[in-house]
């Protein structure tokens, strides 16, 4: 039995990955192809069913036979064949990474912290504990992610102790949530969201005759139910913009 969607979507992945591979955008292959752009652009992405005289136009542009770019996968290549494809993509995302501050994307989850930044419209701050960052304003903010895939609750501090409180007591707190490398969801929690775990941390630290606390964690529960929802997946993989000073100012609901 054969599943329409899959076959369209392997189709729309296969036009995608062998137009990139030959270096073309997609105003300049629609053009080779005699296609009109808006058209082209939904059939990579899956939106439009393609026509057997388009499947045939198409395939000839990418020069390759119109079955199989139903038959086959064409992104299943040798990993030096798929490094050499994606790495350029990879450069153009270190290169804006470093323009929100961030020296490698491969070091401190510096790739998912780029788009949490590039998101809100923060700025890192390079050379601050943990992944600090600021807005337009000057606030700052404590930036914390988890992937749900390995566990549903926040790391926090390796020498949890009052000093370390006090310093977050001062910022808001931005948790980013992931399920693999996907970015689902962004939350904004203000000083009085976080302080019963504050209160809590301070009593166990007096208990345990002054010694720091290790990592303690705040569960993505209590996050989802009392932060603001600054960003969540919709579902058609592409990031938009949501600048948390929208939030800041009132602009948006809080």
């Amino acid at each position: 039995m054969y599943d329409e969607d899959a076959i369209q979507a392997k189709l729309s992945e296969n036009i995608r990955f062998l137009r990139q591979k030959k270096g073309h955008t997609q105003e300049r292959f629609s053009e080779l192809a005699g296609l009109n752009e808006k058209d082209f652009g939904e059939i990579e992405r899956g939106q439009r069913n393609i026509t057997i005289s388009r499947l045939v136009t198409i395939a000839k542009v990418l020069e390759v036979p119109p079955a199989s770019l139903i038959e086959k996968d064409y992104s299943a290549e040798s990993p030096i064949d798929k490094l050499n494809y994606i790495f350029d993509y990879l450069r153009e995302y270190q290169r804006m990474a470093e323009s929100f501050g961030i020296n490698d994307i491969f070091q401190d989850n510096g790739g998912k912290l780029l788009q949490v930044l590039a998101i809100t419209n923060l700025e890192d701050l390079p050379g601050r504990e943990g992944n600090d960052a600021r807005d337009e304003l000057g606030n700052e903010y404590e930036l914390k992610s988890v992937n749900i895939k390995l566990t549903r609750s926040f790391s926090t501090h390796h020498h949890m102790n009052p000093i370390i409180i006090e310093k977050y007591r001062k910022v808001d707190w931005v948790f980013a949530v992931y399920e693999g490398i996907e970015l689902k969801e962004i939350y904004l929690l203000k000083p009085h969201h976080i302080e019963p775990f504050y209160e809590k941390w301070e009593a166990q630290w007096h208990d345990k005759g002054g010694k720091d606390i290790n990592n303690p964690k705040i569960p993505l529960t209590y996050v989802r139910k009392n932060g603001i929802q600054l960003y969540e997946e919709r579902g058609d993989r592409r990031f938009y913009s949501s600048p948390i000073i929208d939030y800041i100012n009132g602009n948006k609901d809080s």
